[in-house]
């Protein structure tokens, strides 16, 4: 380290930002980071992953990289945290399993299965989850691992995915419409909500559980 206790500029870029947190971290680093938990930081993990989404929609690829940095540096400190406290996992270990669960989740790129299009791996999907566990062949709950505190459009689209991948829902009859009129069939939807009292975000979280329930009787939704 230099004399003001920042990583060698040489060292590897994962490798010098993971020395950077872990110095924050340290008894003799910063107070802030010191004091936080996994808990305290989750609210910064979901805005620096909003404004990655927002630096990727402006087109920015100098802002994308920048939030997709920050992106890295919570998980970082998750893991740092993690290593300091003694949990039992380490970036390295993050890492190392999340390039295990890719491969196995990717026997047409890793094994054997061979070649699938992107119609087929979006068919198969969930069974090829399924096959990387070593579970039994559509054992998986069609809504299993989808996340309750998801916001309530972005969990209804997920369940309308998960269901249509199920085989549990038909494509719509309406006509198809594109995105701005979709967008703006929403807004008017929000704008007569708002006018009514109604909480949108509470009507949403019931339409989708509503929705599920329709089609899977014992759906955890």
């Amino acid at each position: 380290m230099n004399d003001n206790n920042a990583p060698e500029p040489q060292l590897d870029g994962v490798e010098r930002a993971k020395a950077v947190v872990r110095t924050m971290l340290s008894t003799e680093g910063c107070a802030w980071h010191q004091v936080q938990t996994h808990e305290s930081l989750t609210k910064y993990l979901v805005e620096e992953a909003y404004e990655t989404v927002d630096a990727i929609e402006r087109g920015s690829a100098q802002h994308v990289a920048e939030e997709l940095g920050d992106v890295l540096y919570q998980v970082l400190f998750h893991a740092s945290l993690a290593e300091r406290d003694g949990e039992g996992y380490s970036f390295d270990a993050i890492a190392g399993a999340l390039a295990d669960k890719l491969i196995a989740r990717h026997p047409h790129v890793f094994g054997d299965a061979g070649y699938m299009t992107e119609a087929e791996l979006n068919a198969e999907w969930e069974h090829l989850k399924e096959a990387a566990e070593g579970a039994e062949r559509g054992s998986r709950h069609p809504l299993e691992g989808v996340p309750a505190g998801m916001a309530s459009l972005a969990r209804a689209a997920k369940v309308v995915e998960r269901l249509r991948r199920a085989e549990l829902l038909e494509a719509p009859a309406e006509p198809v419409r594109d995105e701005r009129e979709i967008g703006d069939a929403m807004m008017r939807l929000v704008h007569e909500a708002n006018e009514q009292g109604i909480d949108v975000d509470r009507a949403m979280r019931a339409a989708t559980k509503r929705f599920a329930d329709e089609r899977l009787p014992d759906a955890a939704s």
